[in-house]
């Protein structure tokens, strides 16, 4: 799948396993192979908690290529090969022939030295144990050949020089050993080491099991199904930690199971609407009890954070009961979860009321509404920001669902008469007849943002005449859309940035297509739909799966040129975006496939 000479390489992705924390990646100035783990929650960028692979043979480096799929990584050179093998036991395997492997410590950010290593020590056994302070602690356990640590120690400087562990060959010019890590303790006693191959075989089959959770994807985009289905099927995190279930990581880099994103993903697992459900209702696990808020994130590391992320639940809930029908939605979940919906949908409308009466809400953070940089927000706060509007209305309908599944009636009614009036004052106060308009002290913003067309995620709950607008909008070459897809901001707009340190502001990313593509296919506008995600789909399939994209290398509105950075920054260098993949499976195996049928 990914490779030195293959169509994407690791920089384009990340060679991980589902239930495991270890993760390599290609250093994008360097091209060596690096490895890590995601429990600490640092950020790659930034981390002294890296380490460099190389080969060595005769005490002379080699350069190498190398090559993964779902089961194993290979590193080749030209005197013999090493292999590594992720499980879901906290553990890494490496074997290798006719060279030895080095594992180096070797920060992100050069002056940090070896300041993440506290200790080194032989263990009786013969292991060699490392300690990482906050990053836990590393066991190197050789199968076959041997472990030597080379950690000179500083008196000086009160640390070591360097930080580095040798998997060396044994007899036949083979070895194999095992990597353990953990948090806390390390516990090893009797602990089994099923046989390399064998573990192969688990990773393949785990991962074959995972892509069933997808619907086929619509013809031409098979390929591209098995690497979106692999970014997300490698960030899925186990229970531990601060982990209450198995949650998807949204970057390997930045380690957190994010809010809304868990959400995304449950609404892309049209094959399994019962993990679907699960991962919808994942982050009320951490509900504040007292105001009903959701997390923005959970790290490993556990705790709670003051963000939140916009009421997507509601949304994804309505998509998967359309497309998979509610059979999932038993009385004795919609007891389980209607208070939780609730307690949420309240959390909204209490502390972010716009203050106005009703149940209009405003916000004061952009990120509350996931558009961080837009330009709706540029007149400042509070502002009453339609997207937001348009999440709250299908969250408290299907507030409403729950509540009548389970046979609190006066409750459904009372939710879903709020539902429709707020989609009322949506309709009647901030549809301009162009497009809707945030407000700020009671004026409209002149904006030319995405994300003023946003509420067609309401779909058929929309009046037809606001239907036709937004799609003919959406569909106008120069607009919004471009070659690859829908630009964040009007090309025709004096504000449209697609620069490198932008996100919203005019680059081509993910998320809108989905909740843009979905909306228009739940509206019947289903060619239109198809259109635009196919924009995205056919961009991806040749450039890999990343956040987002600069549409062009100059500004069309000025002829100025844009700077767009290349490198490991979130939009351009790092894939590791299962945001982005799940986005790309809903388009590829409902929205496409809904135009064609």
């Amino acid at each position: 799948m990914f490779g030195t000479n293959e169509k994407f390489n690791l920089q384009r992705a990340v060679f991980a396993r589902s239930a495991s924390a270890f993760f390599i990646f290609e250093d994008y100035y360097s091209h060596l192979l690096r490895l890590t783990n995601y429990k600490p929650a640092s950020i790659v960028l930034t981390s002294p908690f890296l380490f460099n692979l190389r080969l060595f043979s005769g005490g002379a480096e080699l350069p190498y290529t190398y090559f993964s799929d779902a089961g194993v990584l290979r590193m080749d050179s030209e005197k013999g090969s090493a292999e590594f093998v992720l499980t879901d036991r906290e553990q890494l395997r490496v074997r290798g022939a006719g060279v030895a492997l080095r594992v180096e410590l070797c920060p992100a950010i050069e002056d940090m030295g070896t300041i993440a290593c506290h200790g080194v020590r032989r263990k009786p056994d013969g292991a060699v144990e490392a300690v990482f302070g906050t990053y836990g602690k590393f066991l190197f356990k050789a199968l076959k050949g041997r472990v030597e640590a080379i950690c000179p120690w500083n008196e000086e400087t009160g640390g070591y020089d360097a930080v580095i562990f040798d998997i060396l060959p044994g007899e036949g010019g083979t070895f194999e050993a095992a990597v353990h890590e953990d948090m806390e303790e390390l516990v090893i006693g009797d602990e089994a080491y099923p046989p390399f191959d064998a573990l192969i075989r688990e990773s393949l089959d785990s991962f074959e099991a995972f892509k069933q959770n997808y619907r086929p994807a619509a013809e031409g985009y098979e390929e591209l199904r098995d690497y979106a289905a692999y970014q997300i099927w490698s960030h899925r995190a186990k229970a531990g930690g601060g982990f209450k279930e198995p949650g998807i990581l949204f970057q390997c880099s930045i380690a957190g199971i994010f809010s809304w994103q868990q959400s995304y993903h449950g609404m892309t697992m049209l094959n399994n609407p019962q993990e679907a459900w699960r991962q919808i209702c994942t982050l009320f696990l951490y509900q504040d009890e007292r105001t009903g808020r959701l997390p923005s994130f959970i790290s490993y590391l556990g705790g709670s954070n003051p963000g939140i992320q916009p009421p997507f639940q509601g949304f994804a809930l309505d998509v998967l009961i359309r497309r998979a029908g509610d059979s999932f939605l038993t009385p004795a979940e919609c007891e389980r979860m209607y208070p939780r919906f609730a307690k949420w949908a309240e959390y909204w409308l209490m502390y972010r009321n716009a203050g106005r009466g009703g149940d209009v809400t405003a916000v004061n953070n952009p990120n509350d509404s996931g558009w961080d940089d837009a330009s709706i927000f540029k007149d400042g706060f509070p502002a009453q920001n339609p997207d937001i509007i348009a999440f709250v209305i299908v969250l408290m309908e299907m507030t409403a669902r729950l509540a009548r599944g389970c046979g609190k009636a006066a409750q459904a009614d009372s939710w879903k008469a709020r539902s429709d009036r707020l989609l009322d004052t949506l309709v009647r106060e901030f549809w301009d007849g162009e497009k809707f308009a945030t407000f700020v002290g009671g004026k409209p913003v002149d904006s030319m943002s995405l994300a003023c067309y946003q509420p067609i995620l309401l779909g058929d709950r929309l009046p037809r005449h606001i239907i036709d607008k937004v799609a003919r909008r959406l569909t106008e070459e120069g607009d919004f859309l471009c070659e690859i897809g829908l630009c964040t901001e009007s090309l025709k707009s004096p504000l449209c940035d697609y620069g490198a340190n932008t996100f919203v502001s005019g680059r081509v990313v993910a998320p809108p297509h989905l909740i843009l593509t979905v909306g228009l296919d739940i509206a019947g506008k289903k060619k239109e739909a198809a259109l635009i995600a196919r924009r995205w789909c056919d961009t991806v399939k040749e450039r890999g799966v990343i956040l987002g994209f600069a549409p062009y290398e100059y500004y069309r509105l000025t002829g100025e040129k844009a700077d767009i950075t290349q490198g490991p920054v979130a939009s351009d260098g790092w894939s590791w975006s299962t945001w982005s993949a799940c986005c790309t499976m809903t388009m590829i195996t409902s929205v496409i496939p809904e135009e064609e049928g």
